[in-house]
């Protein structure tokens, strides 16, 4: 450890930040402190970073690893990273050298970072579903509203409305498109371009590069590498995109529950026990299932209006003749005996 008049560890920062230091400790943490004012402001910056850690993204092992390739290379840091903590209101927190180093070795403690919206390309700003409420929207600069499913996230450039309307998904999102016909609206996803003028729809894809694109209203236009040999979409219409056979095809929306993870509302008709429950569980996060097997229960007719599981559940013992029991994060449903 360096002398206490000229610099200390910042691992011994970090162990009075989280209220971990003895006597010693916090009597050498203290004399540092009183020797500069450049001491306390050294200080202020290292507990700032130090903050960043409580919020989760999906982007911070990505960017934090980027960051940490430039300093190995001796290349040059951006000077700032840019936090939306609500939609149009941004906060910039100005790095200098210590700075960097200081984010950059909270990280090799295992620190997470940061934030709703991390970005290390200033023109670049990411939105994560996971930092977003229930069934809530994400307004763009244009006044399209965007909501996302919980591990989802989108990416477009900070002048994004001005010059351009660019979107890159990752996941799930449902677009409500703000009508702009000198600057249509362009999503990539994976290997897939939707483009809009202005109307409602939603986009998923998967892991294994499989998208499928839902109409609600308006027309869309959904295309794998030549615009023109793409499809045209409209209401109640939806194209899927197949990544082995590189093939976009159409068909009819049938899905009632289609949107379900973000309207909240669940429609079964007769719907399969089977099926209803693998709904169920997307749902409400949860493994539905019959202790043993019942014959006479096969299919499931209600609907679910953003209802708490435990009104889902109360309403399901009713219909089913059950009580239920639950293990580890499985419910299972046990028949009425009288």
């Amino acid at each position: 450890m360096k002398k206490a008049n000229e610099h200390i560890d910042e691992i011994l920062m970090l162990r009075i930040i989280e209220n971990r230091a003895d006597d010693n400790e916090i009597k050498l943490f203290n004399n540092w402190l009183q020797t500069s004012e450049m001491h306390a402001k050294e200080f202020e910056q290292f507990k700032k970073v130090y903050e960043l850690a409580s919020v989760n993204t999906l982007n911070k092992q990505k960017n934090w690893q980027a960051i940490m390739q430039k300093v190995s290379e001796n290349k040059k840091v951006p000077d700032y990273i840019e936090l939306e903590a609500k939609p149009h209101s941004a906060i910039k927190l100005y790095f200098n050298r210590y700075m960097r180093y200081a984010a950059i070795f909270l990280l090799v403690l295992g620190l997470g970072f940061l934030t709703k919206t991390i970005v290390f390309d200033s023109q670049q700003l990411t939105i994560s579903g996971k930092d977003m409420k229930l069934h809530e929207a994400y307004t763009l600069a244009d006044g399209s509203k965007v909501y996302l499913s919980g591990n989802s996230e989108i990416s477009f450039s900070k002048n994004f409305g001005k010059k351009e309307r660019e979107i890159t998904l990752k996941g799930e999102a449902f677009f409500d498109v703000q009508r702009n016909e000198k600057l249509p609206f362009t999503i990539t996803t994976k290997q897939t371009t939707t483009q809009v003028l202005g109307t409602s729809f939603n986009v998923f894809s998967d892991l294994s590069g499989n998208v499928k694109v839902s109409v609600v209203s308006g027309l869309v236009s959904f295309y794998a590498g030549n615009k023109d040999e793409g499809l045209k979409l409209k209401a109640g219409e939806q194209g899927k995109y197949n990544p082995v056979l590189q093939k976009i095809e159409k068909d009819k929306n049938t899905d009632m529950n289609q949107f379900a993870w973000k309207t909240g509302i669940l429609y079964f008709n007769e719907t399969p026990v089977t099926e209803a429950f693998d709904l169920l569980q997307k749902h409400y996060s949860r493994v539905f299932a019959f202790k043993n097997q019942q014959k006479n229960i096969a299919t499931l007719t209600t609907t679910f209006d953003n209802q708490k599981l435990e009104a889902v559940l109360d309403e399901l013992n009713l219909l089913f003749n059950t009580k239920n029991v639950t293990v580890n994060d499985t419910i299972y449903f046990i028949p009425n005996t009288k």
